[in-house]
């Protein structure tokens, strides 16, 4: 695909109310543009926070390998996407650092409040931690890690069965403890319940990911903040357009 726009433009009634806030204030946003493949992946939280809280995205989805590779060098800082690119010229990489800069663009992130803002970067983090064993399992020459199909199976065996359910249920804690029922506590969705969110959800695209962890059917409250994510009306008026888009083959607009 080629460069299209995405954008946060819809009925002021779908928007979180700190963006609405800000746009009272006539904040005027800076030109973002996503550079990432035509999945979900680690674009995706990128795509849903800007939807959520209306800021403006153009998706720009490489249309093959070598469309990426052919930036690689030249553009990208450490060879990796996503990016976000700021008003045609600052290259932003790294998720989560990218995610606390659209949480502060938008007024999702904690400005004023210090231990609230490392509460959500430390659930954030934690999202990392949870999924880097299969990460590593998956890509393993990436890290310098090259494992036999037995070796490999057994290991995503060990992931599956113990160490998996382990971090989940951790993260089950969290959320029960949670008043609200977003991740960090906080009235609406902050940057970390966009990465939970999609990290959780982009389980079911791991063939070596158990079908047990992938329903959440023993952590019933990860199951109750997707299905929570899921009923806000930017979440779903943006993936009603994905659809259409896929079906009818139109550019994101």
């Amino acid at each position: 695909m080629a460069d299209n726009m995405s954008t946060g433009e819809e009925a002021d009634g779908s928007r979180g109310t700190k963006r609405k806030e800000m746009d009272s204030k006539e904040h005027d946003q800076p030109d973002l543009k996503l550079y990432y493949f035509d999945i979900k992946g680690k674009g995706e939280q990128i795509r849903l926070i800007c939807a959520y809280s209306g800021l403006k995205l153009e998706d720009h989805r490489f249309e093959s390998r070598d469309a990426f590779l052919a930036m690689k060098e030249g553009r990208l800082p450490f060879g990796q996407v996503p990016m976000l690119e700021v008003d045609g010229k600052g290259a932003m990489v790294q998720s989560t650092a990218i995610m606390r800069y659209l949480g502060k663009l938008s007024g999702l992130y904690p400005m004023k409040d210090h231990i609230l803002a490392q509460k959500v970067d430390a659930i954030m983090d934690q999202a990392t931690d949870v999924f880097t064993g299969s990460t590593v399992l998956t890509y393993g020459l990436r890290y310098a890690i090259e494992l036999s199909p037995e070796a490999k199976e057994k290991s995503y065996e060990n992931y599956n069965q113990t160490v998996l359910p382990d971090h989940l249920k951790r993260a089950e804690r969290v959320i029960e403890s949670s008043a609200t029922g977003w991740f960090a506590g906080t009235d609406e969705p902050s940057p970390a319940d966009f990465v939970w969110y999609c990290s959780l959800t982009n389980m079911a695209a791991k063939k070596e990911i158990s079908e047990k962890n992938k329903s959440l059917e023993d952590f019933p409250q990860l199951k109750a903040f997707v299905e929570k994510f899921e009923s806000l009306e930017a979440i779903k008026q943006y993936y009603n357009k994905e659809t259409e888009t896929e079906t009818t083959g139109t550019l994101r607009v």
